[in-house]
């Protein structure tokens, strides 16, 4: 692996990068929503169980990847990928740069029945509670939790409840590890609505995802 790192982006400048993040809608004034403009956001130490998927899948190679990468990054950097003091920017081999951040978690609203176990009082009141969500970074939490560890996370709470993550969480026993992406929008997520990219955070004004080129 010839991956290192060539700029470190402080949790300051992070922070105020987030703030910037669009959703992939835009209002009727055909200007950009910036869900985490008044947020509070923070870096927090979480257990991989305080923190709910909203992912049925995960593929197998890229898991081996974060396992692989944080090995070489601990190794010849001293940058630990589950505990990250800050984001990084990385170049591999072929010269393209990407953002490594901590996984993002969002708390999203969300309202709720309670299901009685047995012997439980049963209550048909709804109520509305706040679920902290693995927004991105899922492998690298999923591989917390193969390897028993914690990780640090951006923490991200009181967005604008206007503007709810696009899926609902779902149980880490729901996910399955699968060599492509499925098929099926039913085998990926539980959606909230048909529309639901509409409220994707675009997570490209960090230099998430898919390594860039250095040249246009």
């Amino acid at each position: 692996m010839k991956i290192e790192p060539i700029n470190k982006i402080e949790f300051s400048e992070l922070e105020q990068k987030i703030r910037t993040v669009p959703l992939m809608q835009k209002n009727a004034l055909n200007e950009e929503i910036l869900v985490y403009q008044n947020s509070d956001i923070t870096f927090r130490e979480l257990s991989p169980f305080e923190v709910n998927p909203t992912t049925f899948y995960l593929i197998e190679k890229n898991l081996k990847f974060q396992k692989e990468l944080r090995k070489h990054l601990l190794t010849n950097f001293g940058i630990d990928s589950l505990h990250l003091d800050a984001a990084y920017e990385l170049k591999n081999e072929k010269g393209e740069i990407w953002t490594l951040t901590p996984p993002i978690i969002e708390v999203t609203p969300r309202t709720v029945m309670y299901v009685p176990n047995e012997s439980e009082i049963k209550y048909n009141n709804k109520v509305k509670i706040q679920i902290p969500i693995i927004n991105d970074g899922a492998h690298r939490v999923a591989l917390a939790i193969q390897q028993n560890q914690t990780f640090t996370g951006v923490f991200i709470s009181k967005t604008n409840e206007e503007f709810p993550f696009y899926a609902h969480p779902n149980a880490w026993a729901d996910v399955k590890v699968v060599q492509d992406v499925p098929a099926t929008k039913e085998e990926k997520k539980f959606y909230s609505r048909e529309n639901c990219y509409a409220l994707y955070r675009d997570f490209g004004k960090l230099g998430c995802g898919a390594p860039r080129g250095t040249k246009k």
